[in-house]
């Protein structure tokens, strides 16, 4: 920055704090966080289904790259 620029940002007023306008930030952030926290503790069922799909897609994936690579050697 520049000097002239600093002189500028030097003149310019202080932030003035509205007590009403931070007591309604303040109140919707902690309603957010409650809903957010509910939303957490919940049990999620459909996380519950995706773990053994996966483990199933790897295994089918390793087991068709062992055969790749057995008949690329010529075993198969």
């Amino acid at each position: 920055m520049t000097d002239p620029l600093l002189e500028l940002l030097d003149g310019l007023p202080s932030a003035r704090l509205d007590e009403s306008r931070a007591d309604r930030i303040r109140v919707r952030c902690h309603a957010a966080l409650v809903h957010q926290r509910r939303r957490v503790n919940r049990p999620a069922r459909t996380v519950r289904g995706w773990p053994p799909i996966v483990v199933g897609l790897g295994g089918l994936y390793v087991t068709a790259l062992v055969h790749q690579v057995l008949a690329l050697y010529g075993l198969v």
